[in-house]
């Protein structure tokens, strides 16, 4: 095995590390939009924009700022919008606030709903 002396290793040391910042000059880190995050998140499936808008069975919640009437005389609390699959939406993206929608107990209800457009 070859022995180094001291000023072959320091010549070594000071090479690599001319190397290392030399290299990062040139690189820049990875970044995603938010449109491939959530696609990411959703492993590479469609996702969708939706938003919150649980089914409620009661008027009560037009006491909140938030809350308003949906069709078949159900009423909801709005909430933030999301992306999501489209097998996570209301009745799989084909339930509309206003009109045929799932409500708890449905097999393919969500309370969150495909923006429709």
């Amino acid at each position: 095995m070859k022995k180094f002396t001291k000023n072959t290793l320091k010549m070594m040391v000071a090479l690599s590390a001319v190397g290392l910042l030399t290299s990062a000059a040139y690189a820049a880190p990875v970044s995603l939009s938010d449109a491939q995050m959530d696609s990411v998140a959703a492993g590479g499936k469609p996702t969708p924009t939706g938003f919150v808008c649980p089914v409620i069975f009661t008027s009560a919640v037009m006491n909140s700022p938030r809350g308003a009437m949906i069709g078949e005389g159900h009423y909801t609390i709005l909430g933030p919008e999301v992306s999501v699959p489209m097998l996570a939406t209301n009745d799989n993206g084909a339930g509309v606030p206003e009109g045929p929608h799932a409500q708890p107990g449905d097999r393919c209800y969500t309370a969150i709903w495909y923006f429709q457009e």
